[in-house]
């Protein structure tokens, strides 16, 4: 069940962060993503946007990661 205080990756701004919470859809996405380290629990920070919004620079586990905003959409954070 999805709680609806949660809201896609794609809509933090820069320099906010969230925990990852859960995945809207399943399938190939989900599944690229946590294999990316994009796992529920983990923290993520939004650094900033390419040019257009689009992609979206996280970091994440220590790392830096791009990511499509496309991508960023199928994942519910809880916003820190």
């Amino acid at each position: 069940m999805i709680n609806t205080q949660y809201i896609a990756l794609s809509e933090l701004k820069v320099n906010e962060s969230g925990i990852i919470r859960d995945y809207r859809s399943k399938g190939p996405v989900p599944y690229r993503l946590r294999e990316l380290g994009l796992v529920r629990g983990t923290r993520v920070l939004v650094k900033r946007f390419a040019p257009f919004e689009d992609p979206i620079e996280l970091a994440v586990r220590g790392y830096s990661l791009s990511l499509r905003k496309e991508d960023a959409a199928h994942i519910l954070v809880s916003r820190l």
